[in-house]
């Protein structure tokens, strides 16, 4: 079964995530993605922008919690064709579509070097101010006629 697993670059992130499994609710936390599947089709996005669409070195390490979201949760909703492009332009090979892991291993990538580009931006002594510069990236993208990301 293929997984896309979170990289250690995302730690600093997923309090920005709307769950239940990692972090206790707050009423006053920030929220920016509805699930760690949002936060990490953002990151890939982010990252193969960010790169040019030129596929990265892999390097990565990957937190143990959460668990590695299985694939299936990305074919069964919006969030799929932002990732099949984001391998379809890598790889610039239409077979890519048939292999899974591929795809999973490609979407970490980039999106180890979103989490990576995004920590950068941020001051360390200002960490309430995360969902700013969030909301400022994901303001620089174009919507499509459905509101999804597009690539």
């Amino acid at each position: 079964m293929a997984t896309i697993r979170i990289p250690e670059e995302a730690a600093p992130f997923l309090p920005l995530c709307r769950t239940r499994d990692i972090l206790p609710s707050s009423t006053e936390e920030v929220v920016c993605f509805d699930t760690y599947a949002d936060l990490m089709v953002f990151a890939a996005s982010w990252g193969f922008s960010d790169l040019k669409g030129k596929l990265p070195t892999r390097s990565t390490t990957f937190l143990d919690r959460p668990n590695p979201i299985d694939y299936q949760i990305f074919k069964s909703d919006r969030r799929y064709p932002p990732i099949l492009l984001i391998a379809l332009a890598a790889s610039g090979d239409q077979e890519v579509v048939r292999d899974e892991e591929t795809i999973c291993r490609m979407i970490e990538d980039f999106a180890a070097v979103g989490f990576s580009r995004l920590k950068n931006l941020i001051s360390s002594d200002l960490p309430g101010q995360m969902h700013l510069v969030i909301a400022k990236k994901l303001a620089e993208f174009p919507l499509g006629g459905d509101d999804d990301l597009t690539i």
